[in-house]
């Protein structure tokens, strides 16, 4: 996970918590009452809905469920202030910076460069006669 994802994820926790008590006014229920009905710590359930740490999701959805508030209203109010605030979320970038495969080709390049008019060097799995070919058993 890179650091544009970890702040969005942090940012909607901390969103979903706003939502929360907004919905607690609403219903004109308390934050305590809700954590004691729930079976939660009071502390514990504040610093919950404050996002450190997150909620878990399954006290999203009882506390949703208790007050009478659908969980999708609670996610889409926070979905849609974290893209007001943020701005979308560009795929392109994640795919750019944390690819696998991009770290793959990469780490081969680096190998490939390194072992160039080397016979003593490779890598090994290539090489590897012990390797089955998964279709028809012998010898990759």
């Amino acid at each position: 996970m890179n650091e544009t994802q970890k702040s969005r994820s942090h940012r909607f926790a901390q969103l979903v918590g706003l939502e929360l008590k907004a919905n607690f006014t609403r219903h004109e229920v308390s934050q305590t009452n809700v954590a004691d009905r729930l079976g939660h710590s009071r502390t514990s359930f504040s610093k919950w809905l404050n996002a450190k740490p997150s909620m878990p999701i399954e006290a999203v959805i009882n506390t949703c469920e208790l007050i009478g508030v659908d969980p999708r209203s609670v996610f889409d109010a926070a979905y849609k202030r974290l893209v007001e605030e943020m701005g979308p979320y560009d795929a392109g970038e994640r795919s750019r910076s944390d690819s696998g495969d991009a770290r793959v080709e990469e780490a081969l390049a680096r190998v490939h460069a390194l072992s160039a008019g080397r016979q003593d060097m490779g890598l090994a799995a290539i090489h590897d006669p012990h390797k089955l070919d998964p279709d028809d058993n012998e010898a990759a």
